[in-house]
C-alpha cells in the first residue's frame, strides 16, 4: 500500500499530465509558490494545510474544466462564490448577494512573485490608483487582499491580450 506522500505525489503528477499544467504554475496558482513541487520532489514534507490547498485546487480545476484542458493558454483558477452579476446565476434571494469566502492576505512577496512587478511599482501604482491599495495589519504591516490583486491581474490581462498598451513596468 503507497504512503499518504507516494498518493500526494502521484495525484499530483496525474493531475499535471492530465491537465498539461507546468508544475510551476500549478504550485503558484495553488499555494503561491512556483517552486513547491521542484522541492517536493527533492524530499521536502508539506504540511498536511498546504496539501490540503494543492488537493483543494486541483478539485476546483478539475470541476470547472470537466477533467479536460482548459481552452485558453493559461489556466484557470477554482471558482469562488461571486457576485450574481460576475457568474450569471440567480441567487435563492434573487439579488446581487455575495456568499461569504474566507478572505485571504498576500504579503509584498506574493504580490510581487504574481504579478512580476517590484516593491517600489508596487507601492507607486497603489499611491496612483493604478493597483490595489494594501491595507494595514498592525501598525506598519501591509497585506494585499487577494481576491483584489487577482481581479487586477485580470483586467490587466484582458488590456494587454485586447489591444490596449499593458501598463509601463519602470520602477
Amino acid at each position: 500500500m503507497a504512503t499518504l506522500e507516494e498518493q500526494f505525489n502521484t495525484r499530483i503528477s496525474g493531475f499535471l499530465d492530465d491537465t498539461g499544467m507546468a508544475p510551476t504554475t500549478l504550485g503558484m496558482l495553488a499555494v503561491g509558490d512556483p517552486g513547491l513541487l521542484r522541492e517536493i520532489a527533492r524530499g521536502r514534507s508539506v504540511s498536511l494545510r498546504t496539501a490540503d490547498r494543492v488537493l483543494a485546487f486541483m478539485d476546483g480545476y478539475e470541476l470547472d474544466t470537466g477533467g479536460a484542458k482548459a481552452p485558453s493558454a493559461l489556466p484557470r483558477r477554482p471558482r469562488r462564490a461571486r457576485t450574481t452579476k460576475r457568474t450569471g446565476a440567480m441567487t435563492e434571494a434573487g439579488g446581487n448577494e455575495r456568499t461569504k469566502s474566507a478572505t485571504r492576505f498576500l504579503r509584498m512577496s506574493e504580490v510581487q512573485a504574481r504579478t512580476s512587478l517590484g516593491r517600489s511599482t508596487i507601492y507607486r501604482w497603489s499611491a496612483e490608483g493604478r493597483f490595489p491599495a494594501p491595507i494595514q495589519l498592525g501598525g506598519r504591516v501591509a497585506r494585499w487582499i487577494e481576491d483584489e490583486v487577482d481581479e487586477w491581474l485580470l483586467k490587466w490581462l484582458e488590456k494587454s491580450r485586447g489591444g490596449s498598451a499593458p501598463p509601463a513596468t519602470h520602477n
